[in-house]
């Protein structure tokens, strides 16, 4: 009986499809489909289909779903959040038949270090200015056949199998590669060039927060159009596949953001999902 347990569980997850704002005048881009977990655990789900933001920014549907639950009474507790965007289209320049964030977390009966799992995230027939690209997971993250688990399937479970350092490990992986990159430009080194510092307890970035990102590299551009997990698009900004921010007990997972300008400034972020949560008494 859950009244007998030691331990109670508080879940946390969210997903969102489709986010932000743009600017002169300033106007929030409307979000068509989000979930939010109970703290009880359980299941959420939310689907949209035709979104088209100012004839701008359009989705031709998008689907959202979290859920938490107990392994077996006293833990572990395992959560799952799935965020899907299909038919993506941002002002005709960058386009993408499909978009799929999913995490799968576990935390562990009587403490010890979460672990995580991205399987079933995927990039789906990209496009830059009308140009297919493709992207090259980083495979200690995601690797190709982790790709085809269909986010659709609400009972799919995983048992995630990533330690929480191996987050930091990639992280200071992709900076230390980013930073001896000659092409990479000045303000990616700067705003980049702090996850490869090393903390006294060996884990990276700044007091066990960092990035890193899913993608590794992007092909099918013009040199110096993209690095590592970033793409720039003349005249419509800057472009991240696959970011991962990683907290201290949560990780966040963006597999599309934009930092836009010129006339369209602005910023957005598609197929977003977040989950952490925490055991009372704490381990």
């Amino acid at each position: 009986m859950q009244t007998n347990a030691k331990q109670v569980f508080y879940f946390h997850a969210d997903s969102v499809s489709i986010g932000g704002f743009l600017e002169e005048p300033f106007r929030f881009v409307p979000t068509p489909s989000s979930a939010a977990l109970s703290s009880a655990g359980g299941l959420a789900t939310t689907a949209t289909k035709e979104f088209n933001f100012e004839d701008g920014i359009k989705a031709t549907s998008a689907y959202t779903f979290v859920t938490g639950r107990p392994a077996q009474d006293g833990g572990p507790w395992t959560q799952r959040v799935v965020s899907v965007i299909e038919g993506f289209d941002l002002f005709g320049r960058f386009t993408a038949d499909r978009l799929v964030a999913q995490m799968f977390i576990e935390q562990p009966a009587g403490g010890g270090p979460r672990k995580i799992s991205f399987v079933g995230s995927s990039f789906t027939n990209l496009h830059v200015d009308g140009k297919p690209i493709t992207v090259r997971p980083e495979s200690a993250l995601l690797t190709t056949q982790d790709r085809d688990i269909d986010a659709y399937n609400q009972s799919a479970t995983i048992a995630p199998d990533l330690a929480w350092p191996t987050l930091s490990d990639v992280a200071h992986r992709q900076g230390s590669a980013l930073l001896s990159n000659k092409e990479t430009p000045e303000w990616a080194r700067s705003r980049f060039g702090g996850i490869t510092a090393k903390q006294p307890d060996g884990k990276t970035g700044f007091e066990g927060y960092t990035l890193c990102s899913l993608v590794n590299q992007v092909d099918g551009l013009a040199a110096g159009q993209s690095f590592a997990h970033c793409i720039d698009i003349p005249d419509l900004g800057r472009v991240f596949l696959g970011e991962v921010v990683v907290f201290p007990y949560s990780a966040q997972l963006a597999m599309f953001r934009a930092e836009l300008c010129g006339k369209n400034s602005g910023y957005v972020c598609c197929s977003v999902v977040v989950t952490n949560g925490s055991s009372w008494p704490p381990n």
